[in-house]
């Protein structure tokens, strides 16, 4: 009933009013959509500036508690064997004195900051520096009250009895748990960092919820506007077009049974009123006419071939705009694909630059810190060389460290913490040659490399769960050279085979116990080879469960898969081929036998001069 009355007002108005209505309606949503993107974005950003300098501040007074801590702990150190010197022993107790004050009001700050933090978004971590804060409350104090009560102490003492007093301090268990702070205080620091880290990311995400708001609301006045000059151009150019038309029909046809049809009763209503009263008038005239009503049938039939020829013509427009529609799916799959991808590479990139900062500074000063202590040790054999009668309290000094195990141990501590150090500095190498999806050129890479890069990345689905053992992974690499390729896309293709492969592994699994896994393990084969001077082959293949020929016949088909709803889309395998094949001028082949396995054989050019990427 609404939309029937309201239909009649809109006709009944005449057409200066409906143009002056349309341009209102798109101006008011085009302005109130800016002021409220605008409004809503400046909310957001306030709130994320709140929760920015918060994670700031929480990171500062960590670090400084943190800096205070490991101050206190080197200064009550250094103490010991500072006993000797009266004067310069007390200036380093007055510097441990003044952390001392400096952590207490720290500690007392980051109590009164956790209690009313009001935009901390990870409760989990507010919890944690709670906990924190309720272990270590009295460890600061009574670490030094414990120092204090030895510093009297050994003003009474000798020299030997003091250092013996305060060794026995450094070592004893609420040292070591002073020491804890600062090591619970690393991840304290990080979990801030990643709140920081958040904050920022929540600032960026106000901006663009302010810009998506405007762009919507000027897309809508954009779209109402277009909508509206469509109703406007079919409210007068339409209407004028039909009675123009009727007009020239009558007059060609002298077909004086024609009618406008009135629709509206503005204007252009009035006029074709007027109009349908001046044809009747002359029909009137002219009702013997039989020569028009002739015409009238001629130009039926006509009109009738006409819109059989054009009906074939739509029919054949429809069939190709259904060909066109399935391209733009496959391309549109393919496209989120390559976006999914190129967004992995970006964050294992970033990933692993973050680890290999701090790697590379542990790997760098281990050389140094070897060097140091193969000369401690040196001089320490050269005393032993040159003094072999030492004092009794070094001797036992000597004991009490086992200082002969010292020298054997402490060089194979430091080169297996060097081989640690290499093993993630190579793990970090892997994870970097596999986020080359941003390579957009030909490039000469080592294809070795991109395969162990995506098994790494597929190793959580490799290794060894409660149900099943591991997928072990034959890797039979020849001689091959370096190859030009888009690094990226041929990882994209690597990982597509594989994890199907695993797909195919798994699901043989599910039909055999742990023991049967263990006794006849599911594995894949890697092998590489050289065809001839200018190809190369990769063939990855798995002791899986093999397609039938039903399925091996479709394996390439766009958004064919065998996998249940939600977890294939169909598309990884017809990817890969287009990369291998149009991109590469490669071929890729699939060989399978029911209960046996599945094979897949890559075979690409050494160099692209002749295969250019489409």
């Amino acid at each position: 009933m609404l939309r029937q009355n309201l239909g009649q007002w809109l006709s009944a108005i005449r057409v200066g009013q409906k143009i002056s209505l349309g341009y209102t309606l798109v101006l008011g949503i085009a302005v109130s959509g800016t002021t409220a993107g605008f409004t809503v974005g400046h909310h957001y950003q306030q709130q994320a500036d709140k929760r920015e300098e918060h994670a700031r501040n929480e990171v500062e007074l960590l670090h400084r508690l943190q800096s205070r801590i490991l101050q206190t702990r080197t200064h009550q150190q250094q103490l010991i064997p500072l006993a000797q010197y009266p004067e310069k022993f007390q200036d380093e107790y007055a510097h441990l004195l003044k952390h001392k004050a400096e952590i207490q009001e720290i500690w007392a700050e980051i109590k009164a900051f956790i209690t009313n933090s009001s935009f901390l978004q990870d409760r989990e971590h507010q919890t944690t520096i709670s906990a924190f804060l309720q272990t270590y409350d009295r460890v600061p104090q009574l670490y030094s009250q414990q120092i204090e009560q030895r510093v009297e102490r050994i003003r009474a003492l000798n020299v030997e009895q003091a250092q013996k007093l305060m060794l026995e301090f450094t070592n004893s268990d609420l040292a070591l748990k002073f020491d804890g702070i600062s090591d619970e205080l690393v991840d304290l620091i990080d979990r801030a960092y990643r709140e920081l880290q958040a904050a920022e990311s929540s600032q960026q995400q106000a901006s663009r919820v302010a810009e998506k708001i405007v762009v919507t609301s000027i897309g809508l006045s954009i779209v109402i506007a277009i909508v509206l000059a469509i109703l406007t151009s079919r409210a007068i150019a339409q209407p004028i077009q039909t009675l123009t038309n009727v007009a020239q029909r009558t007059t060609e046809e002298s077909n004086f049974d024609l009618q406008a049809t009135i629709v509206r009763e503005d204007e252009i209503g009035t006029l074709a009123k007027a109009f349908n009263q001046l044809i009747h008038s002359v029909k009137q005239l002219l009702q013997q006419q039989k020569i028009a009503n002739e015409q009238l049938e001629l130009y039926s039939e006509t009109l009738e071939f006409k819109v059989e020829q054009r009906t074939q013509e739509l029919n054949q427009k429809n069939a190709q705009l259904q060909q066109l529609l399935e391209e733009l799916q496959r391309t549109q799959v393919q496209m989120v694909q390559s976006e999914k991808m190129s967004a992995l590479g970006q964050m294992v990139a970033g990933v692993a630059h973050e680890i290999n900062n701090p790697v590379n500074f542990i790997h760098g000063n281990l050389t140094h810190v070897q060097e140091y202590a193969h000369n401690l040790l040196s001089f320490v054999q050269l005393y032993e060389k040159h003094y072999p009668d030492t004092a009794p309290e070094i001797e036992a000094g000597a004991e009490e460290l086992d200082i002969e195990f010292v020298q054997a141990d402490l060089p194979k501590m430091l080169d297996s913490m060097k081989i640690g150090t290499d093993r993630i500095r190579q793990i970090v190498l892997s994870l970097r040659n596999f986020s080359r999806m941003d390579e957009a050129d030909f490039k000469a890479v080592d294809l070795h490399e991109g395969i162990n890069s995506t098994l790494l990345i597929l190793q959580h689905r490799l290794k060894d769960r409660p149900e099943r053992p591991a997928i072990q992974v034959l890797r039979d690499y020849g001689n091959l050279p370096l190859v030009e390729c888009y690094p990226g896309q041929i990882n994209q293709a690597f990982m597509n085979i594989l994890a199907n492969a695993i797909d195919a592994l798994e699901e043989a699994n599910l039909k055999r116990t742990y023991q049967e896994i263990k006794e006849s393990p599911s594995q894949i084969t890697i092998r590489t080879s050289m065809i001839d001077s200018k190809w190369i082959k990769i063939e990855i293949s798995d002791n899986g469960v093999g397609m039938p020929e039903s399925v091996h016949k479709r394996i390439f088909d766009p958004f064919f898969t065998t996998k249940s709803v939600g977890k294939g889309t169909g598309m990884g395998m017809p990817i890969s081929y287009q990369i291998i094949t149009e991109k590469h001028g490669g071929k890729l082949d699939c060989f399978s036998i029911l209960g046996k396995g599945t094979d897949f054989m890559i075979q690409i050019p050494v160099q692209q001069q002749i295969y250019n990427a489409v």
